[in-house]
């Protein structure tokens, strides 16, 4: 197993490599560039223009330029923000929690709502219910998120005035004011109140889509001859399906979520705008609009590292579901 890792270490740096030439030539090739926002300024003069783009490294050719950034990336330097003129890398770092606390909680909403769905649709094949669960998965794999989002908005803080718009915290919230015995309480209920609308519109699609698969798979599993089997011998309904059927069915949703967990990160980027999460994707937007592309690069491959790690431990999951899978293999 140990020069399996490795190999599959040694493929995901290959990867990075190829993921930073496709995207450094890209943003190349975008219109406009850092010195678009430049262009229109008429207290800029063209010397200034010129003496703006040398202190960028903009007067070098394409692969100079690259050559610098990967060299200067290798070292845990991701340059500065042309915008900011603040590190990459403290940018980056100042909005990645965030972001990671709304892909884990959107993350455990779609396992815990679309897993046990799957299940229940699977053992009551055509019944009315599970007609009403395959409706509202494509319902739910159909409405586009920034809709939902808006409609959320709309029914949930302008209408019933029970949750916060958008945001990450209430600007006058102090900790310190509550006894130090209640305070991670209220830490965790101030979070949870600005967290829980954008989680579920970032989990809705993925709900949707995996409560599918899993009634599908689960569907396969218990029309196998040993399922059979164990129903035959008397082994209670819900211990075959619990113990038996759901562990060989989870494997290939294990792969599945893999796959989709740059969905996370797209869905990201639109949800984190609708709600004024500070988070990477609403830091991308930012930076696509005032075509920071050091910022851009540094979030590809942050992203592009996070996407082969999940995919890596999905794999890695495998053996751990079905003794029959081996990572050797």
């Amino acid at each position: 197993m140990g020069r399996k890792v490795i190999k599959r270490i040694l493929v995901s740096i290959l990867s990075l490599f190829v993921i930073s030439i496709f995207s450094f030539a890209l943003m190349q090739l975008a219109p406009g560039g850092p010195m678009a926002m430049y262009a229109e300024n008429p207290k800029i003069t063209a010397a200034d223009k010129e003496r703006i783009k040398v202190q960028m490294g903009l007067d070098k050719p394409v692969h100079i330029r690259y050559y610098r950034w990967i060299t200067h990336m290798l070292r845990g330097d991701m340059g500065k923000s042309y915008m900011t003129g603040r590190p990459v890398s403290t940018e980056i770092l100042t909005r990645l929690p965030a972001t990671l606390k709304l892909m884990f909680a959107s993350f455990i909403i779609s396992v815990g709502i679309a897993i046990p769905i799957g299940i229940y649709s699977a053992t009551h094949r055509y019944s009315f219910a599970d007609q009403i669960v395959t409706f509202g998965s494509f319902f739910g794999i159909s409405i586009p998120s920034f809709w939902f989002g808006l409609l959320m908005i709309l029914v949930f803080s302008l209408s019933l005035k029970i949750l916060p718009a958008g945001g990450y915290s209430t600007p006058w919230f102090d900790p310190s004011e509550y006894p130090l015995i209640i305070r991670p309480i209220a830490v965790f209920i101030e979070n949870f109140k600005y967290l829980i609308m954008p989680a579920i519109v970032l989990s809705l699609m993925n709900t949707a889509s995996w409560s599918r698969y899993m009634r599908s798979s689960m569907l396969d599993v218990i029309n196998q001859d040993y399922i059979r089997t164990a129903r035959a011998k008397g082994v209670p309904e819900k211990q075959v399906v619990n113990k038996h059927a759901l562990r060989n069915a989870m494997t290939p949703i294990i792969t599945i979520m893999g796959l989709d967990l740059p969905s996370f990160f797209a869905g990201a980027v639109i949800t984190e705008t609708i709600f004024a999460w500070p988070g990477m994707g609403r830091l991308f937007i930012t930076a696509v609009n005032n075509r920071d592309y050091q910022v851009l690069m540094g979030i590809v491959m942050v992203t592009a590292v996070l996407v082969l790690l999940g995919n890596f431990i999905a794999d890695l999951l495998y053996s751990i579901l079905d003794p029959r899978v081996k990572y050797e293999g």
